[in-house]
């Protein structure tokens, strides 16, 4: 099967719409809080798929239509983690029952290859902001991402019935209080406090009120991290005018930086880590804005 949709058209859907195998139903994954929105006519119901199930569809929503190998689902939802076979069928079947996929139509086995997402049961969101993409300098380094989380959304259908509904929620949900923007942070973050037994370790910075926030699995790691995003972080912090929160922390091969903005969004920038001195400061820029 080949996907209709291109890899960084997919990466930009933070929070995307997805059909489920039930009528009259869509489900919002939610990467940032680990969670799934079943979406139904009239209610909303939240699923938790933990850090493991989050990262497995995470990463099938990253290339739909796309096979991705079992190693590399679970090198990418165990990482550093040792487990079995087992872990990942448990969390493909949980996906399943969330998402109805009773047919196995939604997430598709190939024997002997892996698994891979129908993209014809991904809704794009047409509003979603647009990606801008860093050039990669030389074969092996993935462009820079800079993206905005999309504001929820229902279907198509239920978009052009209700939009003024769905702008209020959203409204609501944004302006939760400084205190729910810092439980986003964290969540956003991935501290995998809950759901890993590796502790993390952090190192808070205040530059012209730029606050920063670093977290990594180890004191080494987190030395390394302050040390190696310094530069960033000091350009960052010359551009801030507002009052704004970095969390800072690194991927195999990025650096991950989210911007929480006042109003309730959270802007995401990655970069890898070849990038790291050559970053365009309009992508900087977007990011605190």
């Amino acid at each position: 099967m080949t996907s209709s949709l291109s890899p960084s058209a997919t990466d930009a859907l933070i929070c995307p719409l997805l059909k489920t195998g039930r009528d009259g139903c869509a489900a919002r994954f939610e990467p940032a809080r680990y969670q799934l929105v079943q979406k139904h006519e009239e209610s909303e119901e939240r699923l938790d798929l933990g850090f493991s199930g989050s990262r497995v569809l995470e990463r099938l929503l990253q290339v739909p239509g796309e096979v991705v190998s079992r190693d590399e689902l679970m090198a990418y939802a165990w990482e550093g983690r040792v487990v079995g076979q087992g872990s990942l069928n448990q969390q493909i079947y949980t996906l399943r029952q969330a998402l109805f996929d009773s047919r196995n139509q939604i997430i598709q086995t190939l024997p002997r290859r892996g698994y891979l997402f129908n993209p014809q049961y991904l809704v794009v969101d047409e509003a979603a902001p647009a990606i801008t993409e860093v050039p990669a300098p030389v074969a092996e380094a993935p462009a820079t991402l800079l993206m905005e989380l999309p504001a929820p959304s229902t279907t198509a259908a239920q978009s052009a019935a209700k939009p003024a509904r769905r702008a209020r929620s959203w409204q609501v949900a944004a302006l939760a209080g400084t205190g729910m923007m810092v439980l986003l942070g964290l969540a956003t973050l991935g501290f995998r406090l809950a759901s890993t037994p590796t502790p993390s370790f952090t190192q808070r910075l205040d530059l012209n009120g730029l606050e920063v926030l670093y977290v990594e699995k180890s004191q080494r790691m987190l030395d390394s991290l302050v040390k190696e995003t310094q530069l960033l972080v000091d350009t960052m912090g010359d551009m801030s005018t507002e009052s704004t929160r970095l969390i800072v922390n690194m991927s195999p091969g990025f650096y991950e930086i989210r911007c929480l903005q006042g109003d309730g969004r959270v802007n995401w920038l990655k970069v890898h880590k070849s990038q790291i001195q050559t970053i365009p400061s309009n992508h900087l820029q977007g990011c605190l804005q």
